[in-house]
C-alpha cells in the first residue's frame, strides 16, 4: 500500500487554471493529497489490517469485545483497565511504525471516566508522554469526565454556537434590512437548528438544565424573527411558525435512531446492533443506559409501537399548544382561527407558518400585525396589566383609552371603536375603502357583525391582510403619538 501511494505522489503533477491561461506543470510532495474521490478507499485499504488483539479487560457488547473505532484517521481505544489500555496503545504505536505512519504524541489525548486512582498512571505512546485530558471531542461529539453527564459539556459548546450563529443572523440588519421570516426559518434550520440537535440520537435530555440554553436559543431566535419581546409567550412562537420545541425535536430524532436501530439484522454484525441490544439487557436488569431513558424494553423492539409513539407525541405538543392559545387571555385574536392555505384547503393545524408572516412584504406593517394579534403591542390594554417601578397593576375595566377615556383601550377599540381624534377616522375611513377592493367579501361584514367579529375575520383574510396590516402600524403609530393614561390610584410612592 505504501509503494502505491509513493508511485502516486511520484507520477503526480499540478497546473494552475486562470480563464483561458494555464501555468506550466510543477509538482508538489509536501502533504497529503487530499479531496479526491480516491483518497477515501486508499486509506481504508492502508488502514484495514489494524486489528488490536482482544482481551479479557476489554468493553463487552452484547457480549462482543470492542476495542478500538475509527472515523477516517480519527482513531479511538478503550479499555476497562490501564494495563490493559498501555498495551493496546502500544500495539498501535509498533503498527503504526511498521506502516511508516507517524502517530503524533502531542495531538493525542486520554481520559479517565468514573471514579479516579490513587495514584494517577502515565500513558506513553512510544517514549513520549500523551496527555490526560477531562474533556475531548471526538467525530464531532464532546465528552467530559468531570460531570455525572458525560455530554454536559457538548450541550454546552453547541448552544454557545447556536447562539452566536443566530446573533450573525441578525447582524446583517444594517446590511439587508430586516430578516423576513420565511428566510430567518431557512436560516435557522440550516445553521441554528443543526447546533441545537447535535448529538441528540445518543444524548438523551435527562437533565433538563442541560438543555436551557438550547431552549433559550430557539425563543431568543423566534422572538427576533417575529419583532416579539423577550417575555412574550411561548406557544405563539410555534403556533405562528411552524417549528417543533427543540426538547420535542430531538427526542423526535432521537425514536428515529431507534427505529433503525431495531431494524438493523443481526446477521449484518453492526456494533450499533450489539451496543443496542446490550443497553436493552442493562435496562432488563434494572441499570441506567440509552433504553431506560425512552421506553420499555419490550416496546423498543416494535417499531410500530415507536411510529404510534412519535405520532401521539406531535399530537399532545399540538394540543398542549392549542390549549395554551384557548386559556390565554393574550392570545385571544388566535382562537377559532381559519386560514386557507395556498391551495385553497383550510389550514386547521396548530403549527403552521401563518400567511400573515410571509404575505406582508414591509417589516415594519407586518411587525405591527404580529405584534397586535400575538399580545404584544403598546396599547393600555396590554401595557398596564404588568407592575412597574412606579406603579401597580391596573385592572382591566381600568385601562382606559388614552383619546377618549370612555372605554378600554384594547384591539378593537383602537382599531373600529373610538372616533374622539380625527385623524383616527381618516385611517379607518382609508382601510375600509381599500379593503372594499381587494376583499369584498370580508368588506361586506362591516357593519353586519359586531367589530370584534370583524377584527377575526380581518385575522384570516389572504386578500385582504396587506392593507390590514399596513392599517394597524397606521394606528398604533396614532395612539403612540399620545401619553398613556391610568388613574392616579395605582401610581405608587415614590
Amino acid at each position: 500500500m505504501f509503494d502505491l501511494m509513493r508511485m502516486l505522489y511520484a507520477r503526480m503533477a499540478y497546473a494552475v487554471k486562470f480563464g483561458d491561461e494555464h501555468s506550466l506543470p510543477f509538482r508538489s510532495l509536501i502533504g497529503l493529497f487530499t479531496g479526491d474521490s480516491a483518497s477515501p478507499t486508499l486509506w481504508n485499504i492502508y488502514f484495514a489490517d489494524f486489528r488490536l488483539p482482544p482481551h479479557r479487560d476489554d468493553i463487552l457488547l452484547n457480549g462482543r469485545p470492542v476495542s478500538q473505532a475509527e472515523q477516517a484517521d480519527d482513531n479511538l481505544i478503550m479499555s476497562t483497565l490501564f494495563p490493559a489500555f498501555q498495551a493496546k496503545v502500544t500495539h498501535f504505536f509498533v503498527w503504526g511504525t511498521n506502516k511508516r505512519t507517524f502517530i503524533s504524541a502531542k495531538k493525542s489525548k486520554w481520559m479517565i471516566f468514573g471514579p479516579l486512582p490513587s495514584v494517577i498512571p502515565v500513558l506513553r505512546l512510544g517514549d513520549l508522554i500523551v496527555e490526560l485530558v477531562w474533556e475531548f471531542k471526538y467525530v464531532g461529539i464532546w465528552f467530559t469526565s468531570i460531570h455525572t453527564n458525560i455530554f454536559a459539556r457538548h450541550y454546552s459548546i453547541k448552544a454557545s454556537k447556536a447562539r452566536g450563529t443566530s446573533s450573525a443572523a441578525f447582524a446583517l440588519k444594517h446590511r439587508i434590512g430586516t430578516l423576513p421570516v420565511k428566510e430567518g426559518l431557512q436560516i435557522y434550520m440550516a445553521r441554528v437548528d443543526c447546533y441545537l440537535i447535535s448529538g441528540c440520537e445518543l444524548s438523551l435530555d435527562t437533565d433538563g438544565s442541560l438543555l436551557k440554553e438550547h431552549l433559550d436559543v430557539q425563543h431568543t431566535f423566534l422572538r427576533r424573527l417575529l419583532g416579539l419581546n423577550s417575555h412574550s409567550l411561548l406557544a405563539v412562537l410555534f403556533t405562528e411558525t411552524g417549528q417543533m420545541p427543540i426538547r420535542i425535536r430531538r427526542l423526535l430524532i432521537a425514536l428515529g435512531r431507534l427505529k433503525y436501530m431495531v431494524a438493523l439484522e443481526q446477521k449484518q454484525g453492526r456494533v450499533v446492533r450489539d451496543a443496542f441490544l446490550d443497553s436493552i439487557n442493562l435496562l432488563r436488569e434494572g441499570k441506567p443506559g440509552w433504553a431506560s431513558d425512552l421506553v420499555g424494553p419490550d416496546d423498543l423492539l416494535s417499531i410500530d409501537f415507536v411510529n404510534a409513539l412519535e405520532t401521539r407525541m406531535v399530537q399532545i405538543v399540538n394540543t398542549d399548544l392549542q390549549n395554551d392559545i384557548d386559556r390565554l387571555v393574550k392570545a385571544h385574536l388566535l382562537r377559532n382561527r381559519l386560514e386557507m392555505g395556498d391551495d385553497r384547503a383550510l389550514i386547521l393545524a396548530p403549527r403552521h407558518l401563518r400567511h400573515y408572516l410571509t404575505v406582508v412584504a414591509v417589516p415594519a406593517h407586518r411587525k405591527a400585525l404580529t405584534g397586535l394579534l400575538l399580545g404584544d403591542h403598546l396599547l393600555s390594554v396590554e401595557r398596564l396589566r404588568y407592575t412597574t417601578r412606579y406603579r401597580d397593576p391596573v385592572p382591566r375595566n381600568f385601562r382606559l383609552c388614552r383619546l377618549c377615556r370612555g372605554s378600554v383601550e384594547d384591539e378593537v377599540h383602537a382599531l373600529f371603536d373610538c372616533t374622539a381624534e380625527l385623524r383616527l377616522m381618516q385611517l379607518r375611513a382609508r382601510f375600509l375603502a381599500s379593503l372594499s377592493v381587494c376583499d369584498p367579501k370580508v368588506h361586506a361584514l362591516y357593519g353586519q357583525i359586531t367589530n370584534y367579529n370583524f377584527l377575526l375575520q380581518l385575522v384570516s383574510t389572504r386578500k385582504g391582510v396587506k392593507v390590514f396590516a399596513k392599517y394597524v402600524y397606521n394606528v398604533l403609530a396614532l395612539f403612540q403619538e399620545f401619553p398613556r393614561y391610568f388613574p392616579v390610584v395605582f401610581r405608587r410612592n415614590t
